[in-house]
């Protein structure tokens, strides 16, 4: 071919390669669909992509985003999963794609599946590719290469250059025309694929790949081929890696999700990160991209991230204001979070703005919409929220039906009488109302049923004394009317929820009345309706209904021990022993059977694991299965192997506790041998805690509170009580509540505490010997022990000690973990921000973590928090967008909000954006710091100190301001400090004075500071006695050595040196 390539194997284009999001199987499974891009040659710029030739392998491949860069950042959890709310415009996620990042494109190796994503930040920062400007060229003529050093230096960027950096142009780039050998390639690809010689033309694609692998439309035709072919996973491979030569082209990258999603059937969980990222695509190109937007939103809700949905639900809001389907979804989805109170401010927003516009311009807000507005009241956890949920719910209800005028109604909030079905006789008594004024649809009869029986709901909610208002409304729902007519064949949701409600209320007779109907609907005659059902009848004391629809349970439910004992005690306390005596026998049945499976290890058969209650068999086996004590005596011996060998066990743990115990003591006095011994004791002892699987729930359990481990139930047979229903029913009650309320504070006699200690002791140890992964992994099964993670007292000391371990590693990300855990548990505690501030000062080598992007937006996050928390009802209704979320809870589940504002939170934000070079944005909360204690000797030092930092840069708009204004500070600090009656203390401000005129170049002023700093060297040493002192007396010889050796004092420079630098 006369490039150098012949004889060169191509390799296939249409291996998809593995990227980091898309897990270890690749991205796209199958292809369905055609492309329109066959003959469109528009196409970016050669510099965006970067051949590379790997010799060694023998292969060509690209990589499609140079630009980036190479170096990762650990995504922070609380920052991105975080309450979104309380990001404005200007402070969004930074993993969001709305910002001008531009998603990470792949490495495409035609040679098959290639490594993941190279450079990048991951999901988070900005790509190099769109990075913000750097500011000037070189000089203020930012003369590069190839700038004449004898013109005239100006002032800015030269014309036409972009803020991006020398020479580079902004904005859309020049299409790229592709080469003569392309073009032949690709001519004869698409005439070989018109003639079907699909061979032929694969192989002519992929060549033209290999020639310019920048232009899409070599792609879509290797597509178009694998499609008719039927190859719908290579097709997709290939669509999928040519979108990539088109990073900001929306309709090809929405195209490419759609496919997925759809070609995905079943497996949409694998399919779903892929999708997610064609649509990041879309977003980052084009942030105002409704449908990209919905669809993103509708696929996390569809995987759980309802925070993630809620985020995009909350954009689309700005870009279609007060859209009612948006906002049906973004109720839908803070419900799922428990966030009701979220959305409701967004309804009441769009609703007062409808009800500004004309009544017959509105179209969109139905009565479907405000439906949804009073659901939403009825997950109100405020005092009285409900109660004014329901006027307006009324409110808007008279809006609806052409009453809004009436604002008198407002004034019966006891009653709903303006919504009868006649005017008599409560509407009558209403002075305002005027009978021939409106129709009577305007009032009872235009009231949709679903608002009914909501505003019944929620008066149910508001207590006893709104109980008839609430069944007012139901009545409307004629509950008797059972026929082909009957509303119960519309509105069965209606009848269920309004059953429920009067059932929960105590109301069983009324319940029944919508219960029973239901019965007829297939759908919602399951098992937890007939025992609903079967509860009301019991209440009633109906015990023949209440037994036909506990048998229903009992016959169709897994577990049936729970329900025979409800009708036992219901017909033992209705005095009908004879009736309870069945469901005695069928209780002590069950429980022999499951205790004699578990003795023996008999496998369980079909008839085993039936739920149906059945007579006993009269054969011998049978029989021995159901009463293995017949015909014999009772015994009092351990009835299984099991609790012999949990006997053993336990004495076995106890007796390595106390060998445990006694190589501590040893330790502890010196015997350095012993030390070997306990660590091995001591991880026995962990392993064998590890293996109780009470401890490591799964499931749902683990999010349950920890209540203790239940002992197994203990069948007595030692024939006391058992001769009648009454003494064999209290006996199985006895062991139900054994079972329920026993909560274990120790295990193998050893209490929890003790454990704890176990493992937290090792994990120093294994820390202080440089084993830190295994450290940490000791103290993360900890953190996940039930007993453990549930108290708040233990989770203390776990994290007290992950603290220690860290700094045993000087280990500064895990400690900055370790902190955020106190701040968050702690929230508006003084002494969590200065744990924060400590556990970073004592770490021993340059913590980068102090002030990174995480952990400046979450102590940024706790300052909002403050300030919300601080501000008036009214205040906080203005800045709701601004808030954060509250983390710490009292007794009673209520968040704990701020009383004051926190000057070290303040002071500790403000030193992060200090170490991070934002030294005019650390001036405004030193300010908020200083106006509340002006005489805090550190605030007005730091303070100081901006001001001298913003001085110096080259940017400083007036220096000399700048540094008048930090040394007025400084002086202040330093008439505070000179005032101590501790010499460390004077001695610190007499360094600090100096070392900000060293700074500024005025060695000759630091010069008498510094050697007064000298003269208190001896009183701090005596001051501080025979431990390590601070003293500032090195730092201010060295500074004085260099000053001396630079103004050729030579002498004076060695003097210092021998008499302070020279150990």
């Amino acid at each position: 071919m006369g490039d150098g390539r012949e004889g060169h194997e191509y390799p296939d284009p249409d291996d998809a390669p593995r990227f980091a999001w898309a897990g270890a199987k690749g991205l796209i499974t199958s292809f369905e669909g055609t492309d329109d891009y066959m003959n469109d040659l528009d196409v970016v710029t050669p510099d965006e992509f970067v051949p590379h030739d790997d010799s060694q392998n023998g292969r060509l491949f690209l990589n499609l985003d140079r630009r980036r860069d190479p170096t990762g950042e650990t995504i922070d959890p609380d920052f991105q999963y975080q309450d979104d709310s309380d990001k404005s415009d200007d402070d969004e996620l930074i993993s969001e794609a709305d910002s001008d990042f531009e998603a990470p494109t792949p490495t495409v190796d035609f040679d098959g599946p290639s490594n993941s994503t190279k450079g990048g930040r991951g999901s988070r920062g900005r790509g190099r590719g769109r990075g913000r400007g750097r500011g000037r060229g070189r000089g203020r003529g930012g003369g590069g290469p190839g700038h004449d050093s004898g013109t005239p230096r100006q002032r800015g960027r030269p014309k036409g250059q972009g803020r991006g950096g020398k020479g580079i142009k902004r904005g859309i780039r020049k299409p790229f025309e592709p080469s003569p050998e392309f073009k032949s390639l690709h001519s004869q690809a698409t005439l070989a694929f018109i003639e079907e010689d699909y061979d032929a033309a694969e192989e002519l694609a992929k060549q033209a790949i290999q020639c310019n692998p920048e232009i899409f439309p070599a792609y879509s035709l290797l597509s178009e081929i694998h499609m008719a072919r039927g190859d719908r996973s290579r097709a997709m491979h290939a669509l999928f890696n040519g979108a990539h030569t088109r990073p900001r082209d929306t309709v090809l990258w929405s195209k490419v999700a759609k496919l997925i999603m759809e070609i995905a059937g079943e497996d949409r969980t694998s399919a779903y990160p892929d999708a997610i990222y064609c649509y990041n695509r879309v977003i980052g190109s084009e942030s105002g991209h409704v449908e990209a937007r919905y669809e993103r939103a509708a696929l996390h809700r569809e995987f759980g991230n309802e925070k993630r949905a809620a985020y995009d639900y909350v954009r689309l809001l700005r870009l279609l204001p007060h859209d009612t389907t948006v906002l049906r979804n973004l109720a839908e989805v803070y419900i799922e979070l428990g966030e009701g109170a979220r959305a409701m401010d967004y309804y009441e927003a769009s609703i007062a703005h409808f009800q500004s516009l004309q009544q017959s311009n509105i179209t969109v807000f139905t009565w479907s919409d405000l439906n949804i507005y009073a659901e939403l009241f009825m997950y109100s956890t405020e005092p009285g929220e409900i109660a004014k949920g329901i006027s307006k719910v009324k409110n808007v209800c008279r809006w609806l039906l052409n009453r809004g005028e009436d604002q008198f109604w407002d004034h019966y909030t006891h009653d709903d009488r303006e919504f009868d079905a006649m005017d008599d006789p409560r509407r009558q008594l209403v002075p305002e109302f005027v009978s021939d004024k409106h129709d009577s649809f305007s009032y009872g009869d235009g009231l949709p049923l679903e608002l009914r029986a909501r505003l019944g709901l929620l008066r149910l909610e508001l207590g006893e004394d709104h109980f008839e208002e609430a069944l007012r409304h139901f009545e409307w729902l004629a509950p008797e009317n059972t026929g082909p007519g009957g509303k119960v064949h519309d509105y069965p949701d209606l009848f269920a929820e309004s059953a429920e409600a009067l059932r929960l209320c105590g109301l069983p007779h009324e319940a029944l009345r919508f219960y029973e109907p239901l019965q007829q609907m297939e759908e919602y005659a399951n098992l937890s309706f007939f025992r609903d059902m079967g509860s009301c009848y019991h209440a009633l004391e109906l015990y023949d209904e209440a037994e036909d629809c506990f048998r229903v349970v009992i016959e169709n439910g897994e577990d049936n021990v729970g329900i025979l004992l409800k009708l036992a005690t219901m017909f033992e306390n209705a005095d009908m022993p004879v009736r309870a005596e069945p469901y005695v026998e069928k209780i002590i049945a069950l429980k022999r059977r499951r205790t004699l499976q578990k003795r023996v290890a008999i496998p369980r058969g079909p008839a085993d694991t039936s739920t149906e209650l059945r007579e006993p068999s009269t054969s011998t086996a049978k029989q021995a299965m159901l009463d293995p004590m017949a015909g014999r005596k009772p015994d009092t011996r351990p009835r299984t192997l099991r609790r012999l060998r949990e006997a053993e066990h336990e004495e076995k743990i106890q007796l390595l506790y106390r060998e445990l115990l006694i190589l501590r003591q040893q330790i502890e006095d010196g015997e350095s041998e012993a030390r070997a011994e306990w660590m091995g004791l001591a991880k026995t002892l962990i392993d064998e805690f590890k293996k109780k699987k009470t401890f490591y729930p799964a499931g749902v359990e683990r999010h349950r509170k920890y209540t203790g481990y239940p002992t197994k139930f203990k069948v007595r047979y030692d024939g006391e009580g058992t001769d009648t229903v009454t003494g064999r029913l209290q006996e199985l009650l006895d062991d139900v509540q054994e079972e329920i309320n026993y909560t274990a504070v120790e295990y193998c006699k050893i209490a929890f505490n003790h454990w704890l200690d176990i493992f937290l002791e090792y994990a120093v140890v294994l820390a202080i010997g440089g084993e830190k992964l295994q450290s940490y992994e000791i103290i993360i099964f900890a953190t996940e022990t039930k007993v453990f993670h549930d108290s708040k007292d233990f989770m203390f000391l776990i994290h007290i000690t992950w603290s220690i371990c860290a700094l045993a590693a000087d280990d500064d990300e895990t400690l900055c973990g370790v902190a955020r855990y106190f701040m968050k548990e702690y929230q508006f505690v003084t002494d969590s921000y200065r744990l924060f501030s400590v556990l970073n000062r004592l770490c021993n080598r340059q913590n980068v973590w102090y002030n990174n992007g995480p952990t400046q937006k979450y102590l940024l996050r706790q300052v909002k928090a403050v300030d919300f928390s601080l501000m008036t009802e009214e205040r906080r209704k203005t800045f709701y967008e601004e808030r954060a979320s509250y983390s710490t809870k009292d007794a009673a589940g209520n968040p704990i909000h701020a009383e004051e504002m926190d000057i070290v939170l303040l002071m500790t934000y403000g030193h992060i954006l200090f170490t991070g070079g934002s030294h005019a944005f650390a001036l405004n909360y030193f300010y908020r710091a200083y106006a509340l204690d002006s005489t805090n000797p550190m605030i007005n030092l730091s303070l100081a100190l901006g001001y001298l930092h913003v001085a110096i840069k080259r940017q400083s708009g007036n220096r000399q301001y700048m540094i008048m204004q930090g040394f007025s500070y400084l002086f202040a600090y330093y008439d505070l400090r000179k005032r101590s009656k501790f010499s460390i203390e004077r001695q610190e401000c007499e360094f600090n004075v100096g070392r900000a005129y060293h700074m500024l170049g005025l060695t000759h002023l630091a010069t008498p500071y510094y050697e007064r700093c000298l003269d208190l060297s001896e009183e701090v040493q005596r001051e501080g006695g025979q431990g390590a002192v601070e003293d500032y007396s090195t730092e201010a010889a060295f500074s004085l050595q260099g000053h001396w050796v630079a103004s050729g004092e030579v002498e004076l420079a060695q003097k210092i040196t021998a008499r302070w630098l020279v150990l």
